[in-house]
């Protein structure tokens, strides 16, 4: 597939197609400011049939209520959807005529249906009015008539991604379509015809770089300190999924599902990436008599890639059992895949890849009349005269609410039989309520009811990339209510679904995820930890390395876990920090499954993490490092870590010392006291900086005149003094951020911490000491792994490092560690960068 010319097409005809949007806006006066009346009857003096009245009244509807940015970004996609979904079909020959309609039989751009226009079996297409277009040889306008009446025909059969002619943003239709350059030709040129008939996977490809864009404006909003408001989670949040991660997470749900079910299927053959489960365990899992009784869902579901894998192995399962490809087709749509989205573009998307699948076992599945169970999850609002009509929701405030947001909380939104049972019954209420309002409140309740449904089942698979944006970039509505409602793991959207996600599962629910790797060890996700291994068994993980993942900006691993705990379980977890570039993840992941001893595969009892503080995934650890966690003292007990202080404007209050004036520096002070009393302006900070162990990176001074007076008068909100008492005492500093290895040094008393640059002391130097010599050990870079994986260094993580401190050998490793500090020191004051400098050793 040629990746660059998709990119590079798809982020084109965004652009393209909203301005020509935007020109057919103008020609029918719906403008961003100063649209025309509604009831307009002539715009720029043409007047306009009553077909066109009404699409453009409801045009200024969506106009009105969403914006007209959203107005014609909607209706960019549609047209880029339905020429994507119609480009594939002829490729493929999947259009019911048999006919291409954007290109000719030999590929090159020639619609066919425009040379067989007089013969064409669309229902929709006026035989007069294509006779008369054919005779003035008008190709564009016949061209126009050929593309709405095929659209039309695949509206039956594919109603999530086609409209009847008739629809509003028919009106919207850019003009010139068949210009050379424009956005049809370029589909068909710059795109080569074998990309669409290596899988239907294309058209989510395409849709992950038409959003990319305006993913990127949300990301450089977020900068600017704008929150996610309602149209920009959906961009924010997307992104495809690679395909190896897809079967990875669906072969070790859905075809773990299957062969503990049929232990002796020859589906593994299929599943590259399945997991063998550990042998030495029973496992009680859900009973299944045939594929039909299994139920899977993608609760975030994008594009549908997973559920286009999961389409692939059910139409396996089904023939393992001896059903026919058409009954396989239908079933599986009807009985067993369920897909939730809150973005409709995306929605439709993954319902048309699923048609295709079914299209791939029935060549006449179009006809069948069934349709992928894709729920978009839109916000369904009552007006103030429609509430009078439902007083059973009325009395349910917090539904009605999230309801008024479900484009936002989307599947996160926990739906009960009350909650049901409630819309039922003021439905039925409204039977036969023939008022305008009464009518209105049926028809959203109708809807709203078609939309809970699903979000109130549960589900023996569930398979998800869920949506990743931390808590700081939410709107406020969405915060507070994930707050209120996820209050253990509100600091990112991922934990949430993680948490609802299990929630969505039928006993012995088999789940996959791919998400940030953050929540395996950092401190804010302990409680989501402990969760996932009190209340499930992890069967799988793979942590890719920090860099493995094209396109995202987080470090990533993909897992599963089934519902409900298998005591002495051992997972199978594949480690591929040591393999760095997206394209070495996947071959590195299979050759750990061909060869279990290749080093990076890993066998784990998720028991065993609880013995580290904070139970971090530690799969890797041995044994001998939960001993060390489970009987040394920690850093903290033996030399307390201190953050220091945030000057608020390093460029105002910080300095290198050789730019200040030696006479208005001092490099001894031993205390605050002492400090005042010198009535100088500059003193030492430790700032972190290149790694360097022992000792050294004493470059910076800050301005501590009169006890950081200056700092304290200019009022800065980002300025703050934490752990004064211990400015300018002897200790233990480090870097707190790095892009290496972990590095500490001995720190002289003179010296203030910085957060960069937190510090560790104790009243006990020769504890101090070594702690250094500990800390600076080949073992505590291996617990670093465990405890500090993203390469934060801060007081939090580095605290809970175990220290050896009943050793016998105390003393030998302090004299070696004042030893590296004296050798360390004079390679440092070697320099003319230390203010010790005397000369030059070779001098």
């Amino acid at each position: 597939m040629n990746d660059t010319a998709i990119k590079n097409y798809a982020m084109w005809a965004r652009r393209e197609l909203i301005a020509d949007v935007q020109k057919r806006c103008m020609r029918y006066g719906i403008l961003e400011e100063g649209s025309l009346p509604a009831n307009a009857d002539t715009v720029d003096g043409r007047v306009l049939t009553s077909v066109e009245r009404t699409q453009r009244a409801e045009l200024l509807r969506i106009a009105r209520e969403d914006g007209y940015r959203e107005l014609v970004e909607r209706a960019a996609y549609t047209w880029f959807n339905r020429l994507l979904a119609i480009r594939f079909m002829e490729v493929n020959d999947r259009l019911p005529s048999h006919v291409r309609v954007l290109s000719a039989p030999d590929g090159s751009f020639k619609p066919q249906a425009i040379g067989e226009a007089m013969d064409l079996p669309l229902e929709a297409l006026d035989p007069s009015q294509v006779a008369e277009l054919v005779q003035a040889g008008n190709d564009e306008d016949l061209f126009r008539a050929v593309f709405l009446a095929q659209c039309d025909e695949l509206a039956d059969c594919m109603p999530a991604v086609f409209d009847k002619v008739g629809s509003a943003m028919e009106l919207l239709l850019p003009d010139g379509l068949l210009r050379e350059g424009g956005v049809a030709e370029q589909l068909v040129s710059a795109i080569p015809e074998r990309d669409w008939t290596e899988g239907v996977e294309i058209v989510g490809w395409m849709y992950q770089y038409y959003v990319s864009e305006r993913k990127d404006e949300v990301f450089a909003s977020f900068k600017k300190g704008k929150k996610a408001e309602r149209d920009a989670i959906a961009p924010a949040t997307q992104l495809f999924t690679p395909n190896w991660i897809v079967r990875y997470l669906t072969e070790n749900s859905l075809g773990r599902l299957w062969m503990l079910n049929r232990p002796d299927s020859s589906l593994p053959e299929d599943m590259p990436y399945f997991v063998k489960p550990d042998e030495d365990h029973e496992t009680e899992f859900k009973h299944v008599d045939s594929p039909e009784d299994i139920t899977v869902v993608d609760p975030a579901c994008g594009s549908g890639h997973i559920l286009v894998y999961a389409f692939e192995l059910l139409a396996k399962m089904y023939a393992e059992d001896g059903y026919t490809g058409r009954d396989a087709a239908r079933l599986i749509l009807e009985k067993n895949l369920s897909g939730m989205e809150i973005d409709p573009r995306a929605g439709a998307m993954a319902s048309f890849a699923l048609t295709m699948k079914a299209c791939e076992l029935d060549s006449r599945f179009l006809r069948r009349g069934v349709s992928p169970r894709i729920t978009v999850l839109s916000r369904v609002e009552f007006d103030g005269e429609e509430q009078r009509y439902i007083e059973n929701l009325r009395n349910r405030p917090e539904l009605m609410d999230a309801a008024a947001h479900l484009d936002e909380c989307g599947s996160l939104l926990t739906v009960t039989k009350d909650d049901l049972e409630a819309v039922a019954r003021d439905l039925a209420s409204l039977a036969g309520e023939g008022s305008i309002f009464g009518g209105s409140a049926a028809a959203k309740l109708e809807r709203l009811q078609a939309e809970l449904r699903p979000l109130s089942c549960r589900y023996d698979v569930v398979v998800a990339n869920p949506p990743y944006m931390g808590a700081k970039n939410m709107n406020s509505w969405l915060s507070s209510w994930v707050k209120k409602h996820y209050a253990d793991v509100k600091g990112d959207l991922f934990s949430c679904f993680m948490v609802r996600n299990s929630g969505m599962g039928t006993d012995h629910a088999q789940m996959g995820f791919m998400t940030p790797y953050v929540w395996m060890f950092i401190g804010t996700y302990e409680k989501l930890r402990k969760y996932v291994i009190e209340k499930n068994t992890i069967t799988s993980l793979i942590q890719l390395e920090y860099s493995g993942f094209a396109g995202a900006t987080v470090p990533i691993c993909t897992f599963t876990l089934q519902m409900g705990k298998i005591e002495g379980y051992k997972g199978g977890y594949i480690r591929l920090s040591g393999f760095p570039r997206a394209d070495q993840q996947a071959p590195r992941a299979l050759e750990a499954l061909a060869d279990p001893g290749c080093g990076w595969f890993y066998r784990a009892d998720a028991d065993g993490f609880g013995a580290i503080p904070g139970s971090p995934i530690a799969y890797w650890a041995n044994r001998s490092v939960a001993n060390a966690f489970e009987t040394y003292s920690t850093l903290a007990e033996v030399v307390p870590p201190k953050s220091g202080l945030t000057t608020g404007n390093n460029d105002t209050f910080l300095r290198l010392w050789w730019e200040c004036s030696s006479d208005n520096c001092c490099f001894d002070a031993h205390s605050r006291k002492e400090a005042r009393s010198r009535n100088v302006k500059w003193f030492p900070c430790n700032k972190g900086g290149e790694f360097r162990k022992w000792f050294g990176n004493r470059q910076f001074v800050v301005n501590w005149k009169d006890d950081g007076g200056e700092m304290r008068s200019a009022g800065l909100s980002a300025t703050t003094f934490r752990n004064s008492s211990f400015y300018f005492r002897e200790g233990l500093t480090w870097s707190s951020i790095s892009s290496s290895s972990f590095h500490m040094r001995w720190s002289p008393a003179g010296s203030i911490g910085e957060r960069k640059g937190a510090m560790a002391f104790s009243s006990d130097k020769k504890m101090a000491l070594f702690a250094l010599g500990a800390m600076n050990s080949s073992p505590v870079g291996m617990v670093l792994k465990i405890v500090a994986p993203t390469l934060d260094y801060s007081e939090g993580p580095i605290s809970r490092i175990p220290i050896p401190t009943t050793t016998n050998h105390k003393d030998e490793v302090v004299k070696k560690v004042e030893n590296n500090i004296l050798l360390a020191a004079d390679d440092w004051d070697a320099f003319e960068t230390s203010w010790d400098f005397k000369h030059h050793p070779l001098v």
